[in-house]
């Protein structure tokens, strides 16, 4: 998608965030919900540019386009530079919110055998797309506050995942729009030509 569609939708949930905050107070039941400061992690210091920092806030706010993938009793805990949410559950497993794949999957028994994947460098690719983060950078596509890379078109509906097909976006609204996209395809058969799908405010 277009920049400016993007800040066009931007727009529309910036509104929606506006409106909500009037309201009664209630929230999702996800942990992102109840997290106050930064979602962050200590990472190594050649591992930290995978990672972005944003605000529980935030993240709560781009968890509501994924309520109908079933997050209770997940805590966020690390947010990958293209979006991607991992969560600690209560008995310290870690789960993996994958905003291409649309999957929240177990991936590690603890937080300590998460970190040692990451030492792995095809692991990395697989959890955190770490050759097109560096080959991002080496473009000089460095993110500011609030960003996260996308593909210009989601791969769900065909986009293609290079380093040229790259850009940098609003972290709430990418992953906002990522969960109401693989919300309306998950039960297509595989190969389903997509020629629509609908974006909401809510």
């Amino acid at each position: 998608m277009s920049n400016s569609l993007w800040k066009f939708i931007s727009s529309i949930l910036g509104g929606f965030r506006t409106a909500r905050d009037r309201s009664d107070g209630r929230r999702s039941n996800t942990g992102a919900a109840r997290a106050t400061g930064l979602v962050r992690s200590a990472w190594p210091r050649d591992l930290q540019l995978f990672f972005i920092e944003p605000s529980g806030k935030d993240v709560a706010e781009a968890l509501d386009g994924w309520t109908w993938i079933g997050l209770d009793g997940l805590e966020p805990a690390a947010v990958s530079a293209f979006g991607d949410i991992f969560f600690r559950a209560a008995d310290g497993s870690v789960h993996h919110l994958d905003m291409i794949e649309g999957r929240l999957s177990p991936i590690s028994a603890s937080w300590a055998e998460f970190a040692a994947q990451m030492e792995d460098a095809g692991r990395r690719d697989d959890l955190v797309l770490a050759g097109l983060v560096i080959a991002a950078r080496k473009r000089g596509m460095i993110l500011g506050a609030g960003e996260c890379y996308d593909f210009k078109q989601p791969p769900v509906i065909g986009g293609e995942m290079s380093v040229g097909q790259m850009e940098k976006t609003f972290f709430v609204v990418k992953v906002h729009i990522a969960g109401q996209i693989h919300r309306q395809v998950k039960d297509l058969p595989p190969g389903t030509k997509i020629n629509k799908v609908t974006i909401s405010d809510r």
